[in-house]
């Protein structure tokens, strides 16, 4: 982690994406304009435009002394603890009110890469798994696209740790015929949904269900009692009930949020259309080989933006990271290899669940169960996202195949004429021809891809194949074929460090630092606003658009008020009161949520009314109304002061204690109560036993 990590860690550069903030008002006057400048990610974006102010918030209110129910700088004020993605009820986020903000962000990230590698491994080693294919298994998970892709955004990892932990401690409860371990498995489910997405948690709990499923079927077909079984299902029941338990606190209030917010709408077969246009589009399968074939926005060549054929779908720098699947080519040949032990105890389960990921995530029929079947899932992201089982499916099977291959390493054998025993090194050898073959059809696929949509020049012929890559091919071959010249521990060596190799060349650049004094600095116009709204006056920043292809020109952007203590009318969150942005529709005239965004309310245009929700307006250009009267211009920025301010809107008022915040926590205090006496129980009967 630390190589990985090495300039937030060794130079003390922010784990943000700081350039963006240089290219926009009014930090532009104060900080160093980026070169080269950076391509526009969108969904980066939010690394430091949502959760960097929350976690800000955050730690004042926690340092205050008080646990953050509501937020007085968003939207006028809006629920905050209910938005699950403040994750207010997760533990780990203890490092934002230990340590600086910025300083967190790098700990945070290292600490849930550190688990992912160490609760896959242990996963693993339960599973059956020796030594080495539990490391190449937790390499491959920790530093796979999806962990990699979205580490700046701390919910989507903070999450998806918490899966194979899960898996093992449900291994565990069914093997040993336990409740103790079902209760922690249902922690580790608590966990995933207390660390803040709820939709990534929803693929947690899929996953880990379908485990237990296949554990049933197991003991079912090799037992074949009813009372086993049922010795397997309180265990489950367990599990459920302390994940219920144990996540209420944060549940109950967001369920509450949802059901009064803007992504409340109706289940409709248009609507089911609009979740599939965001499914992974099959012409993107080759990024599994490829992972740049399409560009990079780290390196400013990502080039798929724009409309994509018939689709509603929008192409920007942000389906990067929405469609990455890149697990490294050694991985991929290594879960191919895997297949050949289909019969293992555990590689049909992992076949199954990287098969099922991969038809939801390319939008097949199955997302109709999850998006008809599931209340609340049709107001989530698209399925492409359920890529994270995909993946960790990839990662066990990469350390099962290598298993496979070490088995069956004897090369003598070979020698004298037993196709059996070769099978390991004749699997191994046309690992490479798979990954040639498919880069042979990337190119092909590219040029097509170019032709029909892009309309782009054609690539150089060895566009798809990444230097790493291709060497990795070359090295893969005499590995393999020479099995029998090193031993067991040399060669599993070699092989985890040319699978690290791979997935640091493709990810250890990806995600962008900035120096720490180009965070949200102070600048004239934010200190002139905090010298008027000393006693709490509302700004309305005015940013007519939004952009998903280039930086906006934007005024203090939605949520920048929160990091100097500004109340703003303007907002950015998953959920938020759909009250509000009729509100906010009535008072412009026009809808507040950009097309390009629809979790973005933004005030578009001054008109005289918005003096009812804010006492100042500030404008890139100069305002033209009595009710508006020019206090400063700051640099090419108009400060104005609305006359006229109305009563303070409330857009979702709440009591001070929310009976559902109250319900949630007696049922946590309930939770941990089971837990801990089924712990105290479990731990006298051992010792009663050991004194036996």
């Amino acid at each position: 982690m630390c190589v990985f990590l090495w300039r937030p860690i060794f130079t003390g550069r922010a784990l943000l994406p700081g350039d963006y903030l240089a290219q926009m008002s009014p930090w532009s006057t104060v900080c160093k304009a980026p070169n080269p400048v950076p391509q526009w990610n969108p969904l980066q974006w939010d690394a430091i435009s949502q959760f960097y102010p929350w976690r800000v918030f955050y730690a004042r209110s926690m340092r205050a002394g008080h646990i953050p129910l509501w937020n007085p700088h968003q939207f006028c004020g809006t629920p905050f603890l209910a938005n699950g993605q403040s994750a207010c009820l997760y533990p780990f986020n203890l490092v934002f009110l230990i340590f600086n903000t910025i300083t967190g962000f790098t700990i945070f990230a290292a600490l849930h890469l550190f688990l992912a590698q160490v609760f896959m491994y242990w996963m693993m080693r339960e599973l059956g798994a020796k030594e080495f294919g539990g490391v190449i298994a937790a390499v491959v998970f920790a530093f796979s696209a999806f962990m990699v892709l979205w580490l700046e955004l701390p919910t989507f990892v903070s999450v998806a740790v918490w899966l194979p932990l899960a898996v093992m401690l449900a291994n565990r409860s069914v093997e040993r015929r336990s409740v103790f371990y079902g209760m922690l498995c249902g922690v580790a489910l608590a966990m995933a949904f207390l660390a803040g997405h709820f939709q990534i948690a929803f693929y947690v709990v899929l996953a880990t269900g379908l485990f237990w499923l296949w554990k049933m079927v197991q003991v079912w077909r090799d037992e074949g009692k009813v009372y086993t079984v049922l010795k397997v299902i309180v265990p489950l029941a367990g599990c459920v009930l302390i994940a219920i338990l144990l996540s209420a606190p944060q549940m109950l209030p967001t369920q509450e949020l949802s059901a009064n917010s803007h992504r409340v709408r109706e289940i409709t077969e248009e609507g089911y259309e609009r979740f599939i246009d965001n499914a992974l589009p099959a012409y993107r399968l080759v990024t599994a080989f490829a992972p740049d074939f399409f560009g990079n926005p780290s390196q400013n060549n990502y080039y798929l933006l724009g409309r994509l054929g018939d689709s509603s779908h929008v192409g920007s720098a942000a389906d990067y990271m929405e469609y990455g699947m890149y697990a490294g080519i050694l991985p991929l040949m290594l879960a191919l290899i895997a297949l050949a032990s289909i019969r293992r105890k555990y590689v049909g389960f992992f076949v199954l669940m990287t098969a099922i990921a991969l038809l939801t995530a390319t939008g097949t029929p199955i997302n109709r169960l999850f998006y008809f079947g599931i209340p609340g899932f049709s107001a989530l992201g698209g399925p492409n996202r359920i890529l994270l089982l995909y993946l960790f499916g990839i990662a066990a099977l990469a350390g099962f195949g290598l298993e496979y291959i070490a088995e069956r390493r004897d090369d003598r054998l070979c020698w004298r004429g037993s196709p059996i025993r070769c099978r390991g090194r004749c699997l191994g050898s046309v690992g490479p021809t798979f990954a040639l073959v498919g880069f042979a059809a990337a190119g092909g696929v590219s040029l097509w891809i170019h032709w029909l949509y892009v309309n782009y020049p054609p690539p150089q012929p060895l566009h798809p194949i990444n230097g790493a890559s291709l060497f990795l091919l070359l090295f893969f071959s005499p590995l393999v074929m020479g099995l029998n010249k090193l031993s067991l521990r040399a060669y599993c060596l070699v092989i985890a460090l040319v699978i690290i190799a791979d997935l640091f060349a493709f990810g250890i650049n990806y995600n962008p630092t900035c120096p720490r004094s180009e965070v949200y600095p102070r600048t004239k116009l934010t200190t002139e606003l905090q010298r008027l709204t000393r006693n709490g006056e509302r700004i309305a920043p005015i940013n007519p658009d939004w952009s998903l292809f280039e930086t906006p020109k934007a005024i203090l952007p939605p949520n920048a008020a929160m990091v100097y203590g500004l109340y703003d009318v303007q907002g950015y969150d998953s959920l938020f009161t759909k009250r509000y942005q009729t509100r906010l529709a009535n008072t412009e005239g026009v809808d507040p949520s950009p097309p390009e965004n629809g979790n973005m309310v933004l005030v578009k245009r001054y008109t005289p009314a918005l003096g009812q929700l804010a006492d100042y307006a500030i404008s890139s250009h100069q305002i033209d109304g009595k009710e508006a009267k020019l206090v400063s211009k700051v640099g090419d920025t108009y400060l104005y002061r609305l006359t006229g301010a109305g009563d303070r809107h409330s857009p979702f008022p709440i009591p001070n204690s929310p009976f559902e915040l109250r319900l949630g926590l007696f049922l946590m205090f309930v939770g941990v109560g089971a837990l801990t006496c089924v712990g105290v129980y479990r731990a006298a009967r051992y010792r009663k036993q050991a004194k036996s």
